[in-house]
């Protein structure tokens, strides 16, 4: 039976992820190396990360150099720009009361707090988590487990809804129910979800059915 749900953030229930392209386009761009929508695709489906974009372009300047300037620029764009996706707030609020919610994503604590805080939704999730603590980020499947041991349940109890790969792969190997619900702005086909309970093209259609349909499949 599924007792918590487990939301990602980024791409899932807000549209940041154009936000955080931005904010390392910029960032990038000052030391003479943009990132193409490309690049960025690929660093989004894990493939590509600050330090190695660094090395492979041989840019004068340290990870964390990179990391602190888009800090500060993308937390601007989560107050000035971020919205809720569509459905986001519906489906929060048919689920709360009925089951436990908490986030699990892989920003940053402080971005995670500033993006739920910006909503006023922090009353509705338990537990606010990045997998930033973690020793491994997604997709392995650490972030989970930690959310089920935090949550006191089973990881079986649990039922995840992602947009991204890596947040599929880190749930099954969590063992848990997934449902995806891809970012039209990371530009990946519903068909390499392979392995997600369900998929579905925006929250709208994820309903109280689906999950006790999903729940009794176990």
């Amino acid at each position: 039976m599924i007792k918590v749900i487990i939301f990602d953030l980024d791409g899932l229930l807000v549209d940041s992820l154009p936000l955080l392209y931005k904010a390392y386009n910029q960032v990038f761009t000052k030391y003479g190396c943009p990132l193409s929508l490309k690049d960025w695709r690929e660093w989004i489906n894990g493939s590509l990360k600050p330090k190695i974009w660094i090395q492979k372009n041989k840019l004068p300047v340290k990870e964390d150099e990179i990391r602190t300037e888009k800090k500060k620029i993308y937390e601007k764009l989560i107050r000035d720009e971020l919205q809720l996706k569509s459905g986001a707030l519906n489906l929060i609020n048919n689920l709360y009361g009925k089951y436990r919610l908490c986030i699990a994503s892989a920003s940053r604590i402080e971005s995670v707090k500033l993006a739920v805080n910006k909503f006023k939704l922090k009353s509705k999730f338990e537990k606010l988590i990045s997998d930033t603590e973690m020793t491994k980020g997604k997709p392995h499947p650490d972030i989970f487990l930690k959310t089920a041991e935090i949550m006191k349940v089973n990881p079986d109890e649990c039922l995840v809804i992602e947009d991204s790969i890596a947040g599929l792969k880190a749930a099954k190997a969590a063992g848990m129910i997934c449902i995806i619900c891809p970012d039209k702005f990371s530009d990946v086909k519903p068909a390499e979800f392979k392995g997600a309970d369900k998929i579905v093209k925006n929250l709208d259609e994820v309903d109280l059915k689906m999950i006790k349909d999903l729940s009794n499949q176990r």
